[in-house]
């Protein structure tokens, strides 16, 4: 008489079960790669992970520029307390790149006005305009008064990008906006006795 399959105590798994056992096994060897990666980690030529790397922008990506009325005077950033990216005539309009490597000595600032006016260039970033980064500055950092800008450019938004030469991609780039003095409120007569 024929044995059905598994009647010779002989374990059988049906289509089903085959199925989900290979994708526990493909689950469990994907686990265990990502384990090992970790643990022995490298750069696949056995040196280690320098950190640093991390912070290096991508192929063509650029390196974020932070906006504030301040740079602080040891990290040569913008401090914590004055980030942000709106400027009126009676702020100091600063800006800072935290760099990955050594600061170049010379930067070229490209501003492009992207809203509230008529949209193009208004400082290219040509060899004319060259700018030296001040000698042992921990990061690319500079100051001005942001009426100079607004007397400049107008108010509106505007991207910055800077770059380390004016011919290849930029090396950092960000988003402000300059905004036009508000008129005083009238001290006219009030409905209020």
């Amino acid at each position: 008489m024929a044995r059905r399959p598994g009647e010779d105590g002989a374990f059988t798994l049906g289509p089903r079960e085959r199925r989900i056992l290979g994708w526990i096994v493909a689950l469990v060897l994907v686990i265990g790669i990502a384990i090992v990666v970790r643990v022995l980690g490298g750069n696949g030529d056995g040196t280690p992970v320098d950190p640093a790397d991390s912070l290096a922008p991508s192929a063509g990506a650029a390196l974020p520029i932070v906006f504030g009325t301040l740079l602080d005077e040891t990290t040569g950033e913008i401090a914590a307390d004055a980030q942000t990216d709106r400027f009126t005539r009676e702020d100091t309009f600063a800006y800072a790149v935290r760099t990955v490597g050594a600061v170049p000595a010379t930067v070229y600032v490209e501003v492009e006005r992207i809203g509230g006016g008529t949209e193009g260039v208004v400082q290219p970033a040509t060899p004319e305009g060259e700018q030296a980064v001040p000698a042992g500055r921990p990061a690319i950092a500079f100051t001005v008064p942001a009426a100079n800008l607004l007397d400049v450019f107008g108010a509106g938004e505007y991207r910055m990008r800077i770059f380390d030469d004016p011919a290849a991609a930029p090396l950092a780039e960000g988003t402000f906006t300059l905004v036009a003095e508000v008129a005083p409120a009238s001290s006219g007569p009030s409905g209020s006795p």
